[in-house]
């Protein structure tokens, strides 16, 4: 009983919902048919669509840190939800996506969400594990993670006001991490051979995505969410060229819609609508979601 009681609590924490099994939760709970729309994508899309209010069935199936890969994963997963005929889905692409081909595994918290054979390199006995510590987390509950949840109980769920200091720093610290994610020193110089592989696969999985939603009676559309100005900045024409051109130039099917916000006049000069450079707070899913939707003639 106290053990039952434990595993509840460590449910509803931080740490299970945002670290160990970040994102699952709003998959697993997802029980809406004939959904008019939906979108696909990672964090940026996570925090940038709220169909709340907008009169539509429409749901959020992005997934924190979320390759392509992922996203066509989920999408075969869940496509049963949409409408037969007429349904949209939203294809959402942060700066970087073109390199998250070189992505070509799904982590452990997709073992909950996914069935086995969308699973790349799919493992039985791992998922038993997997699916123990969704049961009983309890048994792989650091201590730290006791600390953490409490912090962002007490702490971090206090609001205070961004400042446009904050977000130039934020900015900065984003673009640095991604450069060394993706091991690019500078964009001048011509791309390494394993980020020119990864935008041949991202274009791959991007090209299959498309093709699942036109055999499935869906119509894709490919959207970039608004950022923060002082992110924006940090992209120049050659850059954006490098990482949305050479991908969507790739893709097949040259019908699919592309609305580009990241630098759209209605956000990215309004601090009041992130939380910082490169999400937006829910005021600012709502309104994004409402002119999305309104430039698809979706209301």
């Amino acid at each position: 009983m106290i053990k039952h009681i434990i595993n509840s609590v460590i449910r509803k924490g931080y740490w299970f919902n945002n670290v160990s099994f970040d994102g699952c939760s709003r998959l697993i709970k997802y029980k809406v048919f004939n959904t008019d729309v939906v979108n696909l994508g990672s964090t940026s899309a996570v925090h940038a669509f709220n169909y709340e209010g907008m009169g539509i069935k429409g749901g959020n199936w992005a997934m924190p840190r979320n390759p392509l890969l992922g996203d066509y994963a989920i999408l075969r997963n869940y496509s049963s939800f949409l409408k037969k005929k007429g349904s949209i889905v939203i294809i959402s692409l942060c700066p970087f996506s073109a390199f998250s081909g070189s992505y070509d595994y799904l982590d452990d918290r997709f073992y909950t969400i996914l069935y086995p054979t969308t699973i790349p390199n799919y493992c039985y006995s791992h998922e038993l594990q997997v699916r123990s510590r969704w049961n009983n987390p309890l048994l792989t509950y650091p201590i730290f993670a006791l600390f953490l949840d409490i912090w962002h109980i007490f702490i971090r769920g206090r609001k205070k006001k961004i400042t446009e200091e904050e977000l130039q720093r934020d900015a900065e610290y984003r673009m640095k991490s991604w450069m060394h994610e993706f091991s690019i020193k500078d964009f001048s110089l011509e791309l390494s051979l394993k980020n020119k592989d990864a935008i041949e696969d991202a274009a791959g999985y991007l090209n299959n995505i498309i093709g699942y939603c036109r055999d499935n009676g869906a119509s894709p559309v490919i959207v970039i969410p608004p950022v923060y100005h002082t992110l924006n900045e940090m992209f120049s024409p050659k850059i954006k060229t490098i990482l949305f051109d050479k991908l969507l130039g790739k893709i097949d099917d040259k019908s699919v819609p592309f609305l580009n916000y990241m630098d759209s006049k209605h956000f990215t000069n309004d601090i009041s609508l992130f939380r910082d450079s490169f999400l937006l707070n829910n005021s600012g899913a709502k309104k994004f979601t409402k002119l999305v939707l309104e430039d698809l003639r979706i209301i």
